[in-house]
């Protein structure tokens, strides 16, 4: 099954779909604070919840918008369905608007990991827009140390996403980073 075709057949169920992801914001802000009231914990655990269920199809969908954009070149106009397409990304930004306003991202569990995931896959999606646009024919004009630069750079934002990635919850920093105290 190609990718035309899984958002073809999700189509069929746009409507459920849609419902799906104008509840989530609101049920995130309105539970939340419900919750809040009861115990901070049980609002963590929610929040989390909400969150994975929001991010997870937001960056996919934002990563396949992307795509269609700057590597099929697709026109976004025809191509794009609103509810099966944008309304992932919107449901994403909305939830975690209103998770905001209920707690700390750093209080929520698993926020950490999802963070480093929606940096790994910003990354990802970078790293292969700057090599299709290059057309692998790498001519680099500047110096060489601005290329150590930028892959040392590279590198160690692609650290700091794994080991967000992995719960660790510290930037690694270069002895010792992954062993036992």
């Amino acid at each position: 099954m190609t990718t035309a075709e899984a958002l073809q057949w999700l189509a069929q169920y746009q409507g459920a779909i849609g419902g799906a992801f104008v509840v989530l914001p609101a049920a995130t802000y309105l539970l939340g604070a419900l919750l809040k009231r009861v115990s901070d914990r049980l609002v963590g655990y929610f929040l989390s919840l909400a969150i994975h269920l929001a991010v997870v199809p937001g960056i996919g969908m934002a990563v396949l918008i992307l795509y269609l954009l700057f590597f099929v070149r697709a026109n976004l106009l025809n191509d794009l369905h609103l509810v099966i397409h944008v309304l992932p990304v919107l449901s994403m930004g909305a939830t975690l608007w209103a998770a905001s306003r209920t707690m700390a991202f750093d209080d929520i569990p698993g926020f950490r990991r999802i963070e480093g995931l929606m940096m790994l896959v910003g990354l990802s999606f970078a790293a292969a827009l700057a090599i299709q646009k290059t057309r692998l024919g790498i001519l680099f004009l500047a110096r060489l140390e601005h290329l150590f630069v930028i892959v040392a750079a590279a590198v160690a934002l692609w650290k700091v996403g794994a080991s967000m990635l992995s719960g660790s919850g510290r930037i690694p920093t270069g002895r010792g980073a992954g062993r036992a105290p």
